[in-house]
C-alpha cells in the first residue's frame, strides 16, 4: 500500500499538476497579454471600482459555502461526497437568499453611493456562483476531471478578457470591467452546473438520517475553518476596506492591478499543486501516518518556480508597468514592488495549507487566522490613524501577511507528521 501511494506521488501527482499548470498557463497569459491594451482603455479608478465590488462578493463567497467543500474530499466514497456536494450548494442557496435581503436593506448607506453602484444588484448571484464553483471545483478534482478544471478556466478567463476589451473599446469605463467580471463568473458557474449534473458526480440529498451522520462528522469546517477563512479572506481584502474608505480609489486600483499581476507567475502552478496535493497528501497521510516528505519536496519546488519572478518585480517594477501598461500605471509598479516577497512565500504555504483540515486541526488553522486577522487590522487602523495615505496601508499588509505565511507554513509541517501512536502501557506502537 505505501509503494503504491508513492508512486503515485512521483507519477500521477507529475501529470496531475501538469494538466491544471497547462490551462492556467494559459488563463495567465490572456490577461497579460492583453495588460498593454486594457491599461490603456481604463483607468486605475476603473478597477478600484471592480476591487470595490469584489471585495464583499469574496468575502460573502466563503460564507456561502459554510466550508462544507472540504468534506467532498475528505469523504470515504463517492456516494457520500455526494452528500456533502448537495449540502454545499444547499448553504449557497441559503446565503445567496439572505444576501439578496441585506443588499435591499443596506443600498441607501452602503451599496448605491459606492463606485460600483449599481452592480451590487448582483451580489446575490456571485455569492451563489462561488457556492457552485466551489462544489464543482472539489467534485471535479475528487473524480480527477483535472482537463476539465483547466479548460473550463481557460473558458472563463478568455471570455472576461475578450469582453473587457470590446466593452472598453466602446468606452463603458468601469462597466466594462464589472461586466466581463459577471458574465466570466456565470460562466464558470454554468460549466460546474453541466458537470454537477452527469450521474457519477451528481449531488445527492442525504436524507434527515444520513444529514445528522453527516453534521457529526464534518461539523469542524462551519464552525472552525469557516471562521478561519472568513478571517483569511478579510485580511485580503483589508487593503481594499482601508483604501476605499480613504477615497483613494486610484490607488486601489493601482493596488488591485499590481496584486493581481505580481501574483499571476507564482499562481499559476501554486494552484495546481494546492488542487493535487490536497487530494495526494490526503491519501499519504491517512496511508503512512506522514505527508512531510511530499510537503517539503512540493515547497522547495515551488519556491524555486516563484524566486525569479519576485526578484524581477523587486527590481524593475515601476519601470515594467509604466512601460507595459502606460503612464498612468507606474504607481501599481511601485505597489508590486512592496507585495512581491509576500506574494512570494503566499505561493509557497498556500497550496499546502490544506495539511490543516485533513489532520482535523481545524481549531488551530482559525486561531492562526483570528491571530493573523487581529494584528493586520489594528496595524492597518494604526497606519490609517498616523500616516493617512495608500502606501502605509500596503506596507502593513504586506509584512503582516509575509510573517502569517511563514508561521503558517512551519506549523503546517509539524502537523504533516502524525503523532505516534501510544499504547495502554505507555509504549509507542
Amino acid at each position: 500500500m505505501i509503494a503504491r501511494v508513492s508512486q503515485l506521488t512521483q507519477s500521477s501527482f507529475l501529470r496531475a499538476v501538469a494538466v491544471l499548470s497547462g490551462g492556467q498557463g494559459i488563463a495567465m497569459a490572456l490577461p497579460i497579454l492583453a495588460a498593454p491594451i486594457l491599461g490603456r482603455l481604463y483607468l486605475p479608478a476603473d478597477y478600484g471600482a471592480l476591487a470595490i465590488y469584489m471585495a464583499p462578493a469574496a468575502i460573502l463567497g466563503v460564507l456561502a459555502s459554510l466550508q462544507l467543500q472540504h468534506a467532498i474530499i475528505a469523504e470515504a466514497t463517492n456516494r457520500t461526497a455526494s452528500y456533502m456536494g448537495a449540502l454545499t450548494l444547499a448553504s449557497a442557496a441559503i446565503v445567496g437568499g439572505l444576501c439578496a435581503g441585506a443588499v435591499a436593506l443596506l443600498w441607501p448607506w452602503v451599496f448605491g453611493p459606492s463606485a460600483a453602484g449599481l452592480w451590487f444588484v448582483a451580489l446575490p448571484l456571485s455569492v451563489l456562483a462561488g457556492g457552485i464553483i466551489a462544489t464543482g471545483t472539489f467534485t471535479a478534482n475528487r473524480h480527477r476531471r483535472y482537463r476539465f478544471i483547466a479548460l473550463l478556466q481557460v473558458a472563463q478567463v478568455a471570455l472576461t478578457v475578450a469582453l473587457s476589451i470590446g466593452l472598453g473599446v466602446l468606452g463603458w469605463g468601469k462597466h466594462g470591467l464589472l461586466a466581463s467580471y459577471l458574465l466570466g463568473q456565470a460562466v464558470q458557474a454554468g460549466g460546474y452546473i453541466w458537470i454537477l449534473t452527469r450521474p457519477d458526480m451528481a449531488p445527492t440529498w442525504p436524507g434527515t438520517p444520513r444529514l445528522r451522520v453527516l453534521v457529526r462528522r464534518h461539523w469542524k469546517f462551519p464552525v472552525f475553518s469557516l471562521p478561519s477563512g472568513l478571517s483569511s479572506q478579510i485580511n485580503m481584502q483589508m487593503p481594499v476596506l482601508a483604501l476605499s474608505a480613504l477615497g483613494a480609489e486610484g490607488a486601489l486600483g493601482a493596488f488591485t492591478r499590481a496584486r493581481q499581476l505580481v501574483s499571476m507567475p507564482v499562481t499559476l502552478v501554486g494552484q495546481s499543486v494546492g488542487q493535487v496535493f490536497r487530494r495526494d497528501a490526503s491519501e499519504l497521510y491517512r496511508a503512512t501516518g506522514s505527508c512531510r516528505r511530499l510537503m517539503l519536496k512540493t515547497a522547495g519546488g515551488m519556491f524555486a518556480v516563484g524566486a525569479l519572478p519576485c526578484a524581477v518585480f523587486m527590481v524593475f517594477a515601476p519601470w515594467l508597468f509604466a512601460v507595459y501598461l502606460g503612464p498612468a500605471w507606474r504607481e501599481a509598479g511601485e505597489i508590486a514592488r512592496i507585495l512581491a516577497p509576500m506574494l512570494l512565500l503566499r505561493s509557497v504555504s498556500a497550496p499546502l495549507s490544506t495539511v490543516f483540515f485533513f489532520t482535523s486541526n481545524q481549531m488551530l488553522d482559525l486561531k492562526l487566522m483570528a491571530g493573523t486577522t487581529t494584528m493586520i487590522g489594528l496595524s492597518t487602523l494604526a497606519a490609517l490613524w498616523v500616516f493617512s495615505n495608500a502606501l502605509s496601508v500596503i506596507y502593513v499588509f504586506s509584512i503582516g501577511y509575509a510573517l502569517f505565511y511563514c508561521v503558517q507554513f512551519f506549523v503546517g509541517l509539524r502537523l504533516a507528521e502524525a503523532p505516534p501512536k501510544v499504547a495502554k502501557d505507555g509504549a509507542r506502537v
